[in-house]
């Protein structure tokens, strides 16, 4: 004989109790609730999910794991013991009549999955539609203020440039001009040390790591050739590289 179980208070879940219910009251509250703060994460998704089964079974729900996991989409196996010892779920005594009455109409069950079935299956076609619109809208056209920024700073391959523009845009105008000012200085300070990699423009600006160089003047390229010459000459590169026998 089969067993079921039920959830705990359920009346307070119910919007309505003369029919099928579409959907439950969840209050928030039950963040709260210490027993429920006690469940792994994955456990706390799992008796939600058990609520919302429990709305479509008259909160009798047959006490299968394996069925339950599959029912509610989840990726782990459900403990049905863990919910029940914190409280939330109940045992039911078996009664065959009820047995009879909740599983007598298969054909309502089968309709009722197939209205699922359609319901995914335009959520996935309006997701396909709104992947296709993201593809068209995928390429961005940044303002000239800020091409002109990106343009002058020190970028490589690994600088995003959609993350380095969502700082741009969180700048003041003012802010803005003395980022775009700092980019020459901070290019000369990389020739100057060339050991140096550039950090990355998304931090260049969220940072203001820019302040640091407004205002600064612009080494004469005398100074950065001497520079580039005494690192050469330290590292043993370019003319200093020793030669191979």
């Amino acid at each position: 004989m089969n067993q079921f179980f039920s959830i705990k208070n359920w009346e307070e879940f119910q919007h309505y109790k003369d029919r099928d219910p579409a959907w439950i009251k969840l209050y928030n509250r039950l963040l709260d609730d210490y027993s429920f703060g006690l469940l792994p994460d994955s456990r706390k998704w799992h008796l939600i999910g058990i609520f919302l089964l429990a709305s479509r079974h008259n909160n009798r729900v047959p006490r299968d794991p394996a069925w339950v996991s599959r029912k509610i989409g989840a990726q782990v196996p459900v403990d049905l013991g863990l919910l029940e010892r914190a409280g939330f779920l109940v045992m039911l005594e078996s009664d065959p009549l009820a047995e009879a009455e909740q599983f007598a109409s298969p054909e309502k069950e089968k309709r009722r999955e197939e209205t699922e079935e359609d319901s995914m299956s335009a959520g996935a076609d309006r997701d396909d539609l709104f992947q296709e619109e993201g593809k068209k809208e995928r390429k961005t056209n940044y303002p000239s203020a800020f091409e002109d920024f990106w343009h002058n700073y020190p970028t490589d391959p690994l600088m995003s440039k959609k993350k380095a523009y969502e700082q741009w845009k969180r700048l003041a105008v003012a802010d803005r001009v003395l980022a775009l000012a700092a980019c020459s200085p901070f290019r000369e300070f990389c020739h100057l040390h060339p050991l140096y990699r550039p950090v990355h423009a998304q931090r260049f600006l969220s940072e203001r790591r820019f302040d640091g160089f407004t205002g600064m003047p612009v080494p004469d390229p005398d100074t950065v050739a001497q520079a580039k010459d005494r690192a050469d000459r330290l590292l043993r590169r370019g003319k200093y590289a020793p030669e191979m026998s």
